[in-house]
């Protein structure tokens, strides 16, 4: 990667994007520019387009985990050339999908369509989530406990 990481090209000057497709082309643009080694890929993520006021955009969320492990995955890029040729079409080709402002097909979907998508920035502070499953898993043990107690009282009739 260019080791150049202050300067970025004009293509990635910042501006407010307004509506899914405009942020669909500036994310198609910062694909591009890391596939060009105009950026460093961990410079696109942090520039990512995030849609705080609207619905998350699934196929932007998908171009960002891959371009995510993209960056996560160096030392396999290293030792595996076709990995990293195979991560770099995918990429292109979702920078294609992007650029149009459609959506990506569904098979690019259900590779990073996981439960844990991985996240820098988030809309709700990360405590929130370990509250909820706190309190998820509470409530299978409160029900296991009454399950077993209601077990319990009916082996124990005389």
């Amino acid at each position: 990667m260019s080791s150049n990481t202050e300067s970025l090209p004009p293509l990635m000057a910042f501006a407010r994007l307004k509506g899914k497709a405009a942020k669909r082309q500036r994310a198609a643009q910062l694909i591009e520019a890391v596939i060009n080694e105009e950026i460093e890929p961990r410079l696109a993520i942090n520039r990512w387009p995030e849609a705080l006021d609207e619905p998350p955009d699934p196929s932007l969320e998908c171009a960002y985990q891959a371009l995510w492990h993209f960056e996560a995955d160096e030392d396999k890029q290293q030792s595996e050339l076709f990995y990293m040729d195979a991560q770099l079409e995918l990429l292109r080709q979702m920078a294609v999908f992007l650029k149009d402002g459609k959506d990506l097909p569904a098979y690019m979907l259900r590779m990073y369509s996981s439960e844990q998508k991985v996240r820098f920035f988030y809309r709700v502070p990360p405590w929130e989530e370990g509250r909820r499953r706190f309190a998820q898993y509470r409530q299978e043990i409160r029900a296991a406990w009454q399950a077993a107690w209601a077990l319990f009282k009916d082996l124990t009739k005389p």
